[in-house]
């Protein structure tokens, strides 16, 4: 579903096909932590990493696997502070119950432990960030079985295991290294799944809400965007037809938009509450009716990203997009009947 890196050198005004309004930038949102709750910014460096400071510290067990709320649903309550004036990436909890921690924001790797960390098919060297920062994050799963056992997705076990917060350094110091794409040098994606950035638009979110309510799925709940953990919220476009764009400018950003984004259970599992949905959450449906032929088990939502270049971007950009998919190489969703 990735899409070729090939149509980027020219941009032909015949797949342009505006929409109505220019569409425009409403939300930017980084997550620190990855897993962890969010924090809401009006502006964002975006650098050969994705938007600064998203996705810089993982935590990890000893093995270097790392962990996430499909096992540790509580992770959402988990809200980090960030001070760059002061250099200090504190963490808190969401009930106060726990001593807060503050930690460098940008701390001196060179007298770090190094550690072979992984996401997924990806094995990084990452930094340790010290024993009081892994064990507040045990002492915040412990306080928080009860809740874990209840709202998770995967059996998370009975024990917590020792675990680590871990951070990255710039690549170009040599030690971590992501590259997201073979013919993109030098930009490399963070802790995140997949690529340094990605895209969601209001009007899909308002499209699903719709379509959950009106089949009976959500029992007359919605769900926001945030749910689906994405960094930029665009207003102004038609349901999904960020499907097809394949070239975007925000602000002073341009991106490649590379695949829509495959979704797992944790969309399920309010962010605020750590909570997760009695109806089951949207993934299900998705996998009924946002599969595509490439990946037809799975179910999309938002667009993976990655930046051609570097800049700000801010609340209230314009999003002009550049160039699309070719008609004649659009994928679109499978009906919910297709095998």
């Amino acid at each position: 579903m990735a899409r070729n890196i090939a149509f980027l050198p020219f941009i032909s005004i015949f797949f342009l096909m505006p929409t109505a309004a220019t569409p425009t930038l409403t939300k930017i949102r980084i997550y620190p932590i990855k897993s962890c709750h969010a924090v809401e910014l009006e502006e964002c460096e975006i650098n050969n990493l994705g938007l600064a400071l998203d996705r810089r510290f993982l935590i990890v067990q000893e093995n270097g696997r790392f962990i996430t709320q499909r096992k540790y649903a509580s992770m959402a309550l988990l809200r980090p502070l960030v001070d760059v004036a002061a250099n200090t990436l504190t963490l808190t909890s969401h009930d106060d119950d726990q001593e807060p921690l503050a930690l460098p924001l940008y701390p001196d790797t060179s007298a770090m432990p190094q550690l072979k960390v992984s996401v997924w098919k990806d094995t990084m060297t990452a930094f340790d960030m010290g024993d009081a920062a892994g064990e507040w994050i045990q002492t915040f799963l412990r306080n928080h079985q009860t809740h874990d056992a209840t709202h998770t997705a995967e059996d998370g076990g009975d024990a917590i295991p020792k675990l680590r917060l871990v951070t990255l350094e710039d690549p170009e110091l040599g030690h971590y290294s992501r590259q997201v794409h073979p013919r993109l040098p030098g930009i490399h994606a963070p802790f995140s799944d997949k690529t340094p950035a990605t895209l969601g638009c209001c009007a899909s979110i308002d499209q699903l809400n719709k379509d959950l309510v009106e089949n009976g799925i959500s029992n007359g709940n919605t769900i926001n965007i945030e749910r689906f953990r994405n960094n930029l919220d665009i207003a102004g476009t038609l349901p999904y037809e960020e499907d097809h764009w394949l070239v975007v400018r925000i602000g002073e950003v341009t991106f490649y938009v590379t695949e829509p984004v495959d979704r797992c259970p944790m969309p399920g599992i309010d962010q605020d509450t750590g909570v997760k949905d009695t109806w089951g959450g949207p993934t299900p449906y998705l996998k009924k009716t946002r599969r595509f032929a490439e990946k037809p088990k799975e179910g999309f939502f938002c667009m993976h990203a990655i930046p051609l270049s570097k800049g700000t971007v801010r609340i209230g950009d314009p999003v002009h997009i550049l160039e699309r998919i070719p008609r004649d190489q659009q994928a679109h969703p499978l009906s919910s009947e297709a095998a």
